[in-house]
Formats: structure tokens, sequence, C-alpha cells
């Protein structure tokens, strides 16, 4: 279970993405797989230097042991309710006058909390106590963030580049600082072998695309035979019409 879900962000590390937005991966997976995903969801974010959003509900211990950081919402309308380390979020309930039973799961007993119309709703109450213990050094960091002078792609494509080199211990090409991570003729070589390899794939489509224009122009032959020998008029144009209208539509399955 979970290939899908696995080849998803296999895709994602094959395109050097710097940012991974995971939309619950664990949905439908059972406890084991679940854990192997957000396992290598911290490989990623630890080897690759990736930053990983991940929504999730109901996590098992183990699971939600994996994250660094856990951000808490609630609804009516979308509120904060914790934003911090995952290991300080129980004493920070406890902290709040909700402390998490040793024995329960602190994602559920979280969530508990947190959704309205419960017996144990304590959206509201958290939500306060968000903004009075740590909106105003989140703000405060933000306003920091906006001050300080950021470093520029370059460098920061600098940066990576040479951390991906030290990790590999070994040389590595150059860094490219244009606006495409591959260069135009490696593009098109790309592109152009796996359209080679889907074709050649399929035999029965080769032989439909070159036995399909040899039968289009019998048809059409015998249709408008001796075209050419009348004066200019709607039947050369129908013909001239029709033609180009058929060499449209068979190269649509040549299109990458």
């Amino acid at each position: 279970g979970g290939q899908r879900r696995r080849v998803t962000l296999a895709r994602g590390v094959a395109a050097q993405a710097s940012l991974l937005f995971c939309d619950e991966p664990t949905s439908g997976l059972s406890a084991t797989d679940a854990e192997l995903c957000v396992k290598a969801l911290r490989v990623i974010a630890k080897r690759l230097n990736v930053l990983v959003l991940v929504v999730i509900h109901q996590p098992r211990r183990e699971v939600a042991d994996l994250f660094d950081t856990l951000v808490l919402l609630t609804s009516n309308p979308g509120r904060l309710a914790y934003c911090g380390p995952m290991a300080e979020a129980r004493a920070y309930m406890a902290a709040c006058g909700h402390a998490v039973l040793a024995h329960a799961n602190a994602t559920d007993f979280f969530l508990d909390l947190l959704t309205p119309g419960t017996e144990q709703d304590a959206s509201s109450a958290l939500v306060d106590a968000f903004a009075a213990r740590q909106r105003p050094s989140l703000e405060a960091a933000v306003e920091e963030a906006l001050v300080a002078k950021g470093a520029s792609t370059e460098e920061m494509l600098r940066e990576v580049h040479g951390q991906a080199a030290a990790a590999d211990g070994r040389a590595t090409r150059r860094v490219r600082l244009g606006p495409y991570a591959a260069p135009f003729h490696q593009q098109v070589r790309t592109l152009l072998r796996r359209k080679v390899m889907t074709t050649l794939r399929n035999p029965g489509a080769v032989g439909l695309q070159l036995f399909m224009p040899i039968g289009m122009g019998f048809v059409l032959g015998g249709i408008f035979k001796g075209v050419g020998a009348s004066a200019f008029g709607l039947p050369q144009i129908s013909f001239v019409f029709i033609l180009l209208t058929m060499l449209s539509l068979q190269s649509l399955p040549l299109m990458p």
C-alpha cells in the first residue's frame, strides 16, 4: 500500500523541489505504511534540505514524534491554537490547563480539544492562550525577518549546491543560475527520448501511424481524382481544406 504516494514523493525529489506540500499523505494507509511514509518525508527534509509541510489527521504517537514543528488549527473560522516545536506541545497544553493523560495519544487529545461542539471543546480558550503566549513572539520574529536583508537567489543556490557537494563528498556540476533547471538542448533530448520509448512500446500505434496516411491518400485520391485538370473552383478548395484537416488530425498523436 502507498505506492502511489511514494511515487509522488519521489517525483518531488527528482524535480529538486525546495518545498513539498503534502495534503494528508497517510490517508488510506495502514499504521505501518503511514509511519514509513512520514519517515521518508523526514529523510527528504533532513538530507536534501527540503521544507516539508504536511497536513495530517490522527497520526499515532510514533508518527507524530517524527515531526519537528506542530501547527494546530481550529475552525469557525480557521484560527491558530499552537505553533511551535512538536516536543513542547504536551508541556504547552499542560501550562494552559489541559494536561495530556499518561497513556493517551497526544494528537487525538489535541484534536478533541480543538473540535468545536465536543465534550472536551476548549478551542476558544486555546486560541486566546495562543494570542497571549505565542502570537507576540511570532509577530516579532516576522517583523525581524522582514527588516533583515536576506540572501539573494544566486547566493541561496550556491549555498544549497555547496551543501549537496559536501554531503556527496565529490565534485558536482557547476551551479546553473538561469531561469530553468536544465538547458534547452537537454530538455529537448530528454523529451525526445521519452517520446521515442513511449512510441516503441506500442507497435500497433506505430503501424497505425504508418498505414493511416497511406490509406487516407488512396481515399482522397479516389474522391478528388482529376481535380487538377479542371479550372480552379470549389472542388480544389474542398480538396485543400480536407487535406490540411487530415494532416492536422494525424499529427495530434505525435505531439508530446
